[in-house]
């Protein structure tokens, strides 16, 4: 019988809840639940009653004697009997009612049945800091943290756990609630997004406010066990500020404000500023923008990063790339974006925010990486690649099975699908793809590696890993190790880290990632995101990581990830172990230096041997030496192992250097490159130059031999023209032969026997003959010249302009047979033979040719003809003279003739016209006219500095100037050769003369203010050697290697180093107490009022002034002091002749004049003040007077009235003062008998 009136719980239910009678939360159930019964009609001892749930009782009792006069009745249902399973946050009990069974009755009184909710847990769950002042699982943001004019703003709440219909959000704003309804089903499980109008922030006013929140459940559980708040959000509210305009995010639907993380695939996300142009302007150039994107996400976490971009012109967009996996982190959340305008003496102005929602797919796994990835960049070339899987979790089952794919996209977008799948098994989880199988994927637009778990749950993907199959660009320098020699770290050198510096222009928010390769360790990977901009980097090295690769290598490089965008740097690789020490030049032992040159006769037969060099020369090196001469036969490499001693000998073959020759000489680069632990140093690379062979033995005719005078008479029909062996010579080398003269038609004769003929076996071994062409020879003009050319190509090429002209033989034609005997030079060597030689220098001014024949001036009067012929078969001009009776004629030869033939060899020839009728011609004398020893040459000088002295280049006011005295024997028209070199490597000779024509005033004076490029000395390192050489050839020729050298001349470089002070402006501006009537009682000076630049460089000692000793005096040692407001102009001077100087200016504020005012009254001391333009010092003053001189100020002992006023007590005022010498303070009424000094201040 349902009459009993329902029982009701302690304390007191819940009512109404939603789908039940009423509820009971946290506090109903801690202690289990207890009901009351009210009392019921006719109770009696012995009467029972019981509580039900369901038609199972849960808790009973009997009225006791001592009961019957009560008015209720309690039972208590404990908590574990509720019917809550692991795991349950609530629960409906359907069927609650009460039961009394009376004594003496079998029909039991009952209450109607009611369903119960009851909940235990709290909104919000578990706090997992409750350390913390806040509950740390309740979570906020709002999309504004600074609020202006006309503004409202967005808050969200991220859904909570336990979250249920009819929870409630105690939401405040400062001391201000606002009104947020109960959830409803569509809400739960979702995040909690709500504006707060304009009208509510208007209403709560500017300020700084905090916001926060708590939550109630349906049945009152109250957020949190201890800490109930969530953690506050703070806010700056100011209603007259307007904010500038929010950011846009390109990639976002507007109309939804919504960003598909999706459709960006690997790309970044991009934030633009725009910087308008309006008056008053809103931006200037020079403005800073700090662009800061930030949000909760979806699993609560809080994520902000900020950008900063300068404004460099107006109008402009300022775009900020938002990186990937930023923008992927607030996925199912949103993301915020602002930025602030910080503009210097003005406060920073913010933005309003840009918020977005981040749509997409959130994959249930993190991403995989793979071992050989270069950033997003893996190389074609790997044998195979390794895909690492975290150790996800939930695990699964070793038995899942786990996909790895890599997906690559075509253009068209069609899919290239790379797979594998394997059972999961157990940590650590890698999966390997071959080379053939991951390279399908090289080129393609964008491709991702992720992976797939198939279990009994389901399948759960990961996120992607965007990479990209190929080489990236790398277009940053490579990294330096401070620590490196040559290429090579030796741990000895290296202290408890080494140093890595990055050279690029980092930006605030970079991502910087550090790729170490050991040969032994393998690779090491360290990321750092950069605070802050920066130009080096500096970045400490493990020096294990040096220790653990003794003997191997070290490969290092970085890449910088710019919102997205990857910079890639060129590759570092350093050997690891004993230093290798210092690759020298090097040397070929037969080569001259200063020039470096070498003369192909110096190296044949046996070829040229090259001397190597370097600090630690080991066996287990490989030394590779290099002669890079013409591709193929030209060029030379061998390389030698197990060497040891101080210098490793190569030796070049004969056949490599000869094919090389060439008519102008050929540059030779010779280097070695030494591979130690694998890797290679490369040497300074020398430039030889390999000259040309200087006129081989040319073509002879048998029967002529080298005779200037080709008599035709002697030609033998079947003459042969013959070149002697060469050196050099090679089978398969070019050739070429010609004859030129005039037939006796006056016609051209010319005649090429060979051309490009290739030289075969028996050629190169015993040189090459030739028919000559013997009636062509007897048909040509009398006396006319007769040219024989000889050439060959030793490189083998075809191009006659590659082939080396030999001796060319010149011969003048005579039609007769020679009648008289041959002339003789006088002091020759022998005397009276048919070959004789000279010395130059023995006849110059003096030398004579005397002609003896038979019966001369028999019948008349002869008439001699000398012929003075030349190498080159021109024939020098003398003059004609009459024959004497005594049968001997004396031609006196001018220098000229001998200046033109020095170190040559010359025919000499007469022709005579008969006085009787008729002529005749004579036999030559062959005449080797020497060379001048330098000896006997004058040196060229450079500034008139003699041999083996100095030079100091930054003491020429312009360039130098070469200078030499006349030379004997020189001639207007012979040709000058004046070069510097160096024994400095690297730097290429400076041809001051080249080829030059001698003048006639050169001539009579010799060679005289010949500048000399003082750019160029300025180049040479201090204490560098230079060499002048000078050369002439006599003769007049143009070919440098018929040049006769002179004595060199010697330099040592002596650089005075320059003067080096710090040039920049110094400010000086800390408060500064001065006396101009005291100059010598000065404060204690510190970095605000003084600052020391010692000057280096330049010639010790120097001195200091300046311009303006009012502003500031400089001492001998640089410390520049202040003494007043302006700016002066600080000199450093140094000893060099002429002395340096360096000049700074130092700008000084600051700085108070102090000027005593006497004793008395305040007011008679404040007159005195102000009648010299002077204010009263203040007690402050004061008392930096004390810090700034104490016991040492010098303008009295006693009290001083300060400006600072002390109160007014009756009739009287009261102003502070002190005693600035020992720093006693009072209160001094102003009256006649207080009598303070005064210190005025400007």
């Amino acid at each position: 019988m349902e009459d009993l009136d329902s029982p009701y719980t302690s304390p007191l239910q819940v009512t109404p809840v939603q789908g039940a009678s009423y509820g009971l939360g946290l506090r109903h159930i801690e202690g289990g639940v207890d009901f009351i019964f009210e009392r019921w009609f006719e109770l009696r001892e012995g009467d029972t009653y019981r509580i039900y749930f369901g038609n199972v009782s849960k808790a009973d009792s009997t009225i006791t004697a001592a009961q019957v006069s009560e008015d209720r009745f309690f039972l208590n249902v404990p908590r574990e009997s509720l019917g809550f399973q692991p795991g349950m946050s609530f629960l409906f009990i359907p069927d609650v009612y009460g039961e009394v069974l009376r004594i003496g009755s079998s029909t039991p009184s009952t209450s109607p049945p009611q369903i119960v909710f009851i909940k235990q847990t709290r909104p919000g769950g578990i706090d997992k800091g409750p350390f913390e002042q806040w509950h740390s699982e309740l979570h906020l943001t709002l999309r504004d943290k600074i609020i202006g004019a006309g503004q409202s703003t967005t808050a969200t709440i991220k859904a909570w756990e336990h979250m249920r219909v009819n929870d409630l959000v105690m939401f405040y704003w400062g001391g201000n609630r606002f009104e947020i309804p109960r959830i409803t089903p569509e809400q739960v499980g979702q995040d909690l997004t709500f504006e707060i109008d304009e009208a509510f922030i208007v209403a709560a006013g500017s300020g700084e406010h905090a916001v926060a929140f708590y939550l109630y459940d349906e049945v009152l559980n109250m957020s949190g066990e201890l800490q109930h708040w969530s953690k506050p959000v703070h806010i700056s509210v100011n209603l007259q500020l307007t904010l500038l305009p929010e950011p846009f995010i390109l990639e976002a639907d507007l109309d939804l404000m919504a960003l598909d993380a999706d459709a960006l695939g690997k790309e970044p996300a991009n934030a633009l500023v725009e910087i308008p142009f309006r008056n008053p302007p809103l931006f200037r150039i020079g403005d800073e923008i700090v662009l800061t994107v930030h949000g909760m996400t979806f699993d609560g976490t809080y994520i902000s990063e900020s950008f900063r971009q300068s404004v460099k012109k107006v109008p402009d967009y300022l775009y900020f790339p938002i990186r990937n996996e930023v923008v992927r982190s607030f996925l199912l959340s949103t993301m915020v974006v602002d930025y602030v305008r910080i503009r210097a003496l003005t406060e920073d102005l913010p933005s309003r925010s840009a918020s977005v929602a981040v749509i997409g797919q959130r994959y249930d796994l993190p991403k995989p990486s793979v071992n050989e990835a270069h950033g997003p960049f893996i190389a074609p070339d790997h044998v195979r690649i390794t895909v690492n899987m975290p150790d996800y979790q939930p695990s699964g089952s070793p038995g899942d099975a786990l996909e790895v794919r890599l997906n690559g996209l075509h253009v068209d977008n069609t899919q290239e699908l790379v797979t594998s799948t394997r059972l999961a098994g157990t940590p650590p989880r890698t999966r390997d793809f071959e080379n053939a199988l991951y390279m399908r994927l090289e080129g393609l637009r964008d491709t991702n590696v992720h992976y797939i778990v198939h279990g009994a749950t389901g399948s759960r993907e990961s996120e992607r890993l965007w990479v990209q199959i190929g080489r990236p660009p790398r277009d940053q320098p490579a990294p330096v190790i401070w620590e490196a020699v040559n290429g090579n770290v030796d741990p000895k050198t290296v202290g408890s880290v080494g140093t890595l510096e990055l050279r690029a222009n980092f930006k605030q928010g970079d991502i910087v990632t550090v790729h170490y390769t050991g040969s032994n360790s393998g690779l090491l990977q360290e990321e750092y995101t950069l605070f802050m901009d920066a130009n080096p980097l500096l970045i400490d090295i493990s020096k294990n990581l040096f220790l653990d690769n003794i003997d191997g290598t070290l490969t290092v490089s970085y890449w910088i990830d710019r919102g997205g965008v990857y910079l890639y740097s060129e590759e570092l690789v350093v050997s690891i172990g004993t230093a290798l020490g210092e690759l020298f030049l090097a040397e070929v032992l037969q080569a001259t230096t200063e020039p470096d040159e070498l003369d192909p006769m110096q190296v044949w037969p046996n070829g040229a041997t090259v001397r190597l060099r370097y600090d630690s020369i080991k066996p287990k090196d490989k030394v590779e030496v290099k002669w890079v001469g013409l591709a193929g036969a030209g060029s030379y490499f061998e390389i030698k192992e197990n060497q040891s001693g101080d210098h490793i000998d190569f030796t070049v073959p004969s056949d490599v250097i000869g094919f090389n020759i060439h008519p102008l000489g050929r540059d030779i680069l010779v280097s070695f490159t030494v591979i130690r632990n694998g890797f290679a140093t490369d040497s300074p690379v020398l430039t030889l130059r390999l000259l040309s062979l200087h006129h081989p033995s040319g073509p002879v005719i048998d029967s002529i031999g080298e005779d200037a005078v080709l008599h035709v008479p002697l030609l033998a029909d079947f003459d042969e023209t013959r070149v002697p062996a060469w050196p050099y010579a090679k089978v398969g080398q070019r050739m070429w032969l010609a004859y030129d003269g005039t037939r006796n038609t006056g016609a051209a004769y010319k005649n090429e026997i060979f051309r490009a003929r290739p030289v075969d076996v028996s050629e190169a071994l015993y040189g090459v003959s030739s028919e000559t062409p013997v009636l062509a020879l007897r048909n040509l003009q009398e006396w006319s010249e007769l040219t024989i050319r000889f050439w060959v190509a030793f490189d083998h090429s075809d191009e006659l302009d590659n082939a080396v002209l030999f001796e060319v033989r010149h011969h003048r034609i005579e039609l007769v047979s020679a009648t008289f005997p041959f002339p003789k030079i006088k002091d020759s060597v022998p005397q009276d033979e048919q070959v004789v030689s000279i010395n130059p220098l023995s006849v110059e001014n003096k030398c004579q040719v005397l002609v003896s024949y038979p019966n001369m001036n028999q019948g008349g009067t002869d008439r001699v003809t000398l012929n003075w012929i030349y190498a080159d078969g021109s024939i020098a001009y003398i003059a004609t003279q009459d024959g004497l009776d005594g049968g001997t004629v004396t031609f006196n030869i001018k220098n000229d003739l001998i200046a033109r033939s020095v170190n040559s060899t010359i025919h000499l020839q007469y022709s005579v016209e008969l006085g009787r009728g008729g002529s005749a011609v004579s036999e030559e004398q062959t005449v080797v006219v020497g060379t001048i020893l330098p000896a006997s040459l004058p040196r060229a000088l450079i500034n008139n500095v003699a041999h083996g002295g100095s030079l100091n280049p930054p003491g020429f006011t312009g360039d130098g100037l070469a200078a030499s005295q006349k030379w004997p024997l020189s001639l207007a028209g012979q040709r000058v050769w004046l070069t510097l070199t160096t024994s400095s490597s690297g730097i290429a000779p400076l041809p001051v003369l080249v080829n030059h024509s001698l003048t006639p005033q050169q001539q009579a004076n010799g060679l005289a203010n010949i500048a000399v490029s003082r750019a160029w000395l300025l180049s040479l390192p201090n204490n560098a050697r230079i060499t002048l050489h000078l050369k002439v050839t006599f003769n007049g020729s143009q070919d440098e290697s018929d040049a006769v050298p002179f004595p060199t001349t010697e330099y040592t470089i002596s650089l005075l180093s320059p003067l080096v002070v710090d040039t920049s402006t110094a400010f000086l501006s800390t408060r500064t107490y001065l006396i101009p009537g005291n100059p010598g009682v000065l404060p204690a000076f510190g970095s605000g009022n003084s600052v020391r630049r010692a000057a280096t460089g330049g010639t010790a000692p120097y001195s200091y002034s300046s311009n303006n000793t009012a502003v500031a005096v400089v001492d001998s040692t640089g410390l520049v002091t202040v003494r007043g407001n302006g700016t002066a102009t600080i000199t450093v001077r140094d000893s060099s002749l002429p002395a340096q100087t360096r000049s700074y200016a130092v700008s000084v504020s600051g700085v108070v004049l102090c000027y005593g005012l006497g004793g008395g009254g305040f007011a008679q001391i404040r007159n005195n003040a102000s009648s010299q333009g002077l204010r009263l010092a203040s007690i402050d003053e004061l008392r930096a007077l004390s810090n700034a001189y104490g016991s040492r100020w010098p303008m009295g002992n006693f009290s001083y009235w300060s400006s600072t006023y002390g109160g007014r007590n009756l009739l009287f005022d009261y102003y502070y003062g002190r005693n600035i010498n020992t720093g006693a303070e009072a209160n001094f009424k102003v009256w006649a008998g207080n009598n303070l000094l005064g210190v005025g201040l400007r």
